[in-house]
């Protein structure tokens, strides 16, 4: 484990945000942390290159502030490895990353406890914009990608998410709180996608979103 301890200039101690980022690439991490000094107030990253390291620095730490995940770590790594850091961490909001762009991992991963899903190929804004939101206390779900679904063209990543949660059948206040948004923010994008697909009311939008998003319904 390397931990890169944060410092509060001000007061010349340790800064209590403590983060975990678990990848087995250095400049991954890197870059992680280069993100989350931006925006936090100098956090102490805890590093692990490994699934059972990432284990056992939860297991130490059971008050971390976040935990930024590769997916495909060596050792325990996948769904299996999810599921166990949400149980040691219940508080602790958990940013999985991944190269695979696999709509039903995305869902699964979130369903077992994760607050969010990236696919590294989308780069760092929005990677700066998922780790905005859990810290927030939201939950992220990736942008669908290009060739998913040549219907989705013009729509923004935001309004993808609501798509997705709307296919699932979500109240417009459960999608303001996941995604954490105002409700008339969710009302307005939704009236942009009746429009966009041409539907009247919530049941055809409902039916539509699920039509586009099919295989990967929670």
């Amino acid at each position: 484990m390397r931990e890169r301890p944060g410092w509060t200039e001000t007061k010349g101690r340790a800064s209590k945000v403590r983060i975990l980022v678990s990848d087995d690439h250095e400049l991954i991490r890197d870059g992680i942390f280069i993100l989350l000094k931006k925006l936090l107030d100098n956090p102490t990253v805890l590093e692990a290159e490994t699934g059972d390291e990432a284990i056992s620095i939860a297991e130490a730490h059971r008050d971390l502030d976040l935990a930024v995940i590769d997916l495909s770590l060596p050792g325990l790594n996948g769904l299996p490895m999810v599921s166990k850091l949400c149980q040691l961490l219940p508080e602790t909001p958990i940013l999985i990353l991944s190269a695979s762009a696999d709509r039903n991992l995305v869902l699964k991963t979130i369903e077992s406890g994760a607050s969010g899903f990236v696919y590294k190929s989308l780069g760092t804004t929005v990677l700066e914009e998922a780790l905005q939101m859990v810290l927030a206390g939201g939950v992220f779900i990736p942008p669908l990608v290009e060739g998913e679904d040549t219907e989705l063209a013009g729509i923004t990543p935001r309004q993808r998410q609501i798509l997705e949660l709307l296919a699932q059948g979500k109240s417009n206040k459960e999608m303001a709180n996941t995604l954490h948004i105002s409700a008339n923010t969710i009302k307005n994008h939704l009236a942009k996608l009746y429009d966009q697909f041409s539907v009247s009311n919530r049941t055809q939008a409902v039916m539509k979103a699920q039509e586009l998003t099919s295989g990967t319904s929670m």
